[in-house]
């Protein structure tokens, strides 16, 4: 429509009060031919209410009005429905995102959880895998032959998706693959990844506790001791996620490796105190007896 409504009604509003033969007669004045200006003025009250009420300046001002809403309606219904497509749309991406992801992490897991053959099972040999179809490994000559082959599929998902919990999975799978690997830096630098990627998510807490083993393999006792105290006390205020007799074992024995007897005591103890019902109880206690205790000469 050429004019906004209000306009629109205006203009019909003027036009029912001249009756609109000003228009029509090409007259400033408004009469119609014939009609002379007294005749105008001593027409009947019952006519110029007539003229007043122009049917056709009413017609089409309710006529726009219909049309106004009827617009609205129909632009309205427009945009929910191009809102429903975009988030059709989005929603179908999500989906793709998600089944790639979960297709890429499913492949490189088939190989982490392929079978070992059993007579090289124990050394680091290498060796081309045995296979049924090509690309489909069955059984693989040794475990690190296995994870040579798992950790740049594992990385390959891990980067593609980065975001998603099938790509932080794999990260971390990764991560533990390195570490088994011995390729502890690289290793140390995937679960930092997942730290920063997983929040406070479950693959967070468990990388926060696979690179305090990698900083153990690489001597650093400050930063294993930093890391595991840290999962402790997370684990003793959310009461989610890991179990803290385990961590406070592992804490107590990585006291006791880096020479910090007093606190490893210390340590195994408060585990014992409690959760006597732990089944870490026994080997906390034996830690404790090869261990110097507070007040020995």
């Amino acid at each position: 429509m050429g004019l906004p409504l209000r306009a629109f009604r205006q203009s019909a509003h003027d036009t029912a009060k001249t009756g609109g033969f000003g228009k029509l007669t090409g007259r400033r004045g408004g009469c119609a031919p014939g009609w002379t200006r007294a005749g105008a003025r001593t027409m009947k009250r019952s006519e110029r209410h007539h003229l007043k009420e122009n049917p056709l300046a009413t017609f089409l001002a309710e006529l726009s009005e219909t049309n106004w809403v009827s617009t609205r309606a129909v632009t309205g219904a427009a945009l929910v429905v191009g809102a429903l497509i975009v988030a059709g749309t989005v929603f179908g991406w999500q989906q793709y995102r998600s089944s790639r992801a979960s297709a890429l992490l499913a492949s490189a897991m088939a190989i982490v959880d392929a079978p070992v053959a059993a007579t090289d099972a124990t050394d680091g040999a290498s060796g081309p895998a045995s296979s049924t179809e090509p690309g489909t490994p069955t059984e693989f000559p040794s475990v690190a032959a296995k994870l040579e082959t798992a950790v740049p599929q594992l990385l390959e998902a891990a980067e593609a998706y980065p975001s998603l919990s099938q790509g932080i999975a794999a990260r971390y799978q990764a991560a533990v693959a390195l570490s088994v690997l011995g390729r502890t830096e690289e290793a140390d630098t995937q679960y930092q990844q997942v730290m920063e990627l997983d929040g406070d998510g479950t693959y967070a807490r468990m990388a926060r506790l696979g690179r305090a083993e990698a900083l153990l393999a690489t001597g650093d006792y400050d930063g294993a001791i930093t890391l595991l105290a840290e999962a402790s006390a997370a684990s003793a205020t959310d009461g989610a996620g890991l179990p803290r007799d385990a961590l406070l074992m592992r804490l107590g024995q990585v006291y006791a490796l880096a020479g910090q007897s007093a606190e490893a005591v210390s340590t195994f103890r408060q585990l014992i105190d409690e959760f006597p019902a732990s089944g870490y109880r026994f080997e906390a206690q034996r830690e404790l007896n090869t261990l110097p205790q507070p007040g020995d000469g």
